[in-house]
């Protein structure tokens, strides 16, 4: 098992694209992935289409409950509310 250790704190990664991945997430503040919508921005494409999913109320999960009213953006959120409720 290769050791990668992080110059910038303790964290030891197992190659170096997970080291990149790792500075990438923790460290730089650079977030090169802008919404069309707002004026929020991400890191990755991949927050950035979460994100774009909140502007468009149709795609909002809710709870199917009696006058309960709870929604998400989710199905993950939802599946949690359920749980709880």
């Amino acid at each position: 098992v290769n050791r990668v250790p992080c110059a910038l704190c303790d964290m030891v990664c197992t190659s170096v694209s997970s080291l990149k991945a790792h500075i990438t997430f923790r460290h730089c503040d650079e977030r090169p992935f802008h919404c069309h919508l707002c004026d929020s921005s991400f890191k990755n494409t991949y927050d950035l289409h979460k994100h774009v999913e909140t502007h468009n109320d149709s795609d909002a999960y809710s709870c199917d409950v009696g006058g309960c009213g709870f929604t998400s953006w989710t199905l993950r959120t939802l599946r949690q509310h359920y749980k709880r409720a």
